[in-house]
């Protein structure tokens, strides 16, 4: 963040472009991991029947990685959501973390402090609600285990 704060000044624009770099670098690793795990079998099987690069791994390596791939970028994007508040709130970025801190440490309005706490909250079950039910819509036999 210190690096794009000085490129790009401070305020939002850093935050994102600081968000936006740890986030590609955290699920490159993420993807890669779960592309290492795939079953050797697989490809192995794809390939004896002639199957090409782009058929292995639109037929074996993405269907049998869909689900942690899709767990591991809800997931980076609900860290994502709370450290936009905390920015917001701390480093003056701006949006709902910026208009918590102001509420609270500027004018002490409660109400609105709890109204945007409040709506944080149901931002975050939000996020979780829709992660499971694209989990169970996509991938049934996954997410009953």
């Amino acid at each position: 963040m210190l690096i794009f704060a000085i490129a790009a000044g401070l305020g939002s624009a850093a935050a994102i472009l600081g968000m936006l770099f740890h986030s590609v670098a955290y699920l490159v690793k993420a993807f890669s991991e779960a592309f290492e795990e795939v079953d050797k079998g697989i490809i192995e099987a794809f390939r004896s029947t002639g199957a090409g690069w782009w058929q292995t791994v639109t037929h074996a390596v993405l269907p049998s990685t869909s689900t942690y791939l899709l767990s591991w970028t809800f997931l980076r994007f609900e860290i994502n959501f709370a450290v936009a508040v905390a920015m917001g709130a701390a480093a003056g970025a701006g949006g709902i973390g910026f208009e918590l801190f102001m509420a609270s440490g500027f004018y002490f309005d409660l109400r609105e402090v709890g109204f945007i706490t409040y709506m944080i909250l149901l931002v975050a079950i939000v996020l979780e609600i829709t992660s499971t039910q694209l989990k169970r819509r996509y991938f049934p036999k996954e997410a009953n285990r």
